[in-house]
């Protein structure tokens, strides 16, 4: 059964119209380009720092894009060029090549090198009046793998031309930290300015309003539940993925390809936890032997509870509740310190416990873990 309306819509490479909870990101970089008079501007350097999976690349190009619009409404002729350094940026003259192509392949020949390759996509500006925006992504592993001074060349363009713009408006430079300025020159670090646009970590909120916008444009109606997109949201907030929103979108399209392959009409928890847990292996098989017996029977009962409600979390009560079964069945007397199994479980990564009526797994299928604990009782 397909679960999908457009499976594309979950790929790091589609960028939604909108873009939530990076609009103040937008607003800043707005501010820092004025369209007013672009033969008066000067080239401006951007820095747009966060970690993986904060939207640093969707924001940067999302905003060239309106950038482009606005300067066509004013009858300015303004490109915009992307680089991914760890794509076309083997080095400088690879990079050159690959942004006067892409810019102005009127201007490019093969066997220029690459100051050549500026000069050239200088003058071609200049002579034709056009504009340009460069972004560029991954500068950090760039700086990190070579020692070519791309920072120097590309924020100091407008030497190429005194007295007059150089026709780029700017250059935009992605990383997820601050650290490879320490390997540049000062001279280099004092060219990058002060522009710097942070990218804080996507909280389990805000990842729940990304999910839910792309789940509506990838996947059918009625085949996923707020329950699920909450609990996607949940685990990609917490460690080791700490809001890495491609994560999220993984997770939802390997779900996805999950429950179609075993004929399911919908993505449900269990698809998501087995998902999860083999990308992290956060539960292993040791694990689970290493456990006490006490702590076995405790984690039994949690997997009861999960399954017989078919929710991501379940509360104290019905663990409780479950536990009572689960000892019954078993001849045992129940352990009153359950609290503390608890937490003792949640300490070995077992199971999380987000708030304190809330208690679930997330390293492995829930079918997974109980096969295990089955087989250490009956053995």
């Amino acid at each position: 059964m397909a679960v999908f309306s457009d499976r594309s819509k979950l790929s790091p490479r589609y960028i939604p119209r909108v873009l939530p909870h990076r609009e103040g990101q937008i607003d800043r970089i707005s501010r820092i380009f004025d369209l007013q008079d672009p033969s008066r501007s000067h080239l401006t350097p951007v820095q747009l720092v966060g970690d993986v999976g904060t939207g640093k690349t969707c924001t940067a190009v999302r905003f060239a894009e309106q950038l482009v619009q606005r300067a066509k409404e004013r009858r300015t002729n303004l490109r915009h060029v992307y680089v991914n350094l760890k794509l076309q940026g083997g080095s400088r003259v690879v990079l050159y090549r690959y942004l006067v192509e892409k810019a102005a392949p009127e201007a490019y020949s093969g066997s220029m090198s690459s100051e050549e390759l500026i000069r050239s996509l200088v003058n071609h500006l200049l002579r034709t009046k056009t504009y340009l925006l460069i972004t560029v992504d991954e500068i950090d592993y760039f700086i990190k793998h070579t020692k070519e001074h791309l920072v120097y060349d590309l924020t100091r363009l407008n030497e190429l031309s005194p007295g007059e713009t150089c026709g780029v408006l700017g250059v935009v430079f992605i990383a997820r930290g601050k650290d490879f300025h320490s390997l540049l020159e000062r001279s280099e670090v004092s060219t990058l300015g002060r522009n710097v646009v942070d990218f804080p970590n996507y909280d389990a909120e805000q990842l729940f309003d990304i999910i839910e916008k792309r789940s509506e444009e990838a996947i059918k109606p009625g085949a996923i539940s707020e329950e699920v997109i909450r609990y996607v949201a949940e685990i990609t907030a917490s460690p080791p993925v700490k809001g890495d929103v491609r994560h999220a979108l993984d997770l939802l399209l390997y779900s996805g390809n999950l429950a179609e392959s075993q004929g399911d009409e919908r993505i449900e928890l269990e698809h998501v936890r087995k998902v999860h847990g083999e990308t992290y292996h956060l539960i292993t098989r040791e694990d689970l032997l290493n456990l006490p017996e006490d702590r076995v029977h405790v984690l039994i009962a949690v997997i009861r509870a999960l399954k017989a409600k078919k929710v991501a979390y379940v509360t104290m009560k019905d663990v409780r509740s479950s536990y009572q079964v689960v000892c019954e069945e078993m001849n045992l007397k129940p352990k009153i310190e359950l609290e503390e199994i608890l937490q003792d479980l949640r300490e070995r990564g077992i199971i999380e416990v987000p708030a304190l009526t809330k208690i679930g797994i997330s390293g492995a299928s829930a079918e997974k873990i109980e096969k295990v604990l089955d087989e250490i009782v009956g053995g």
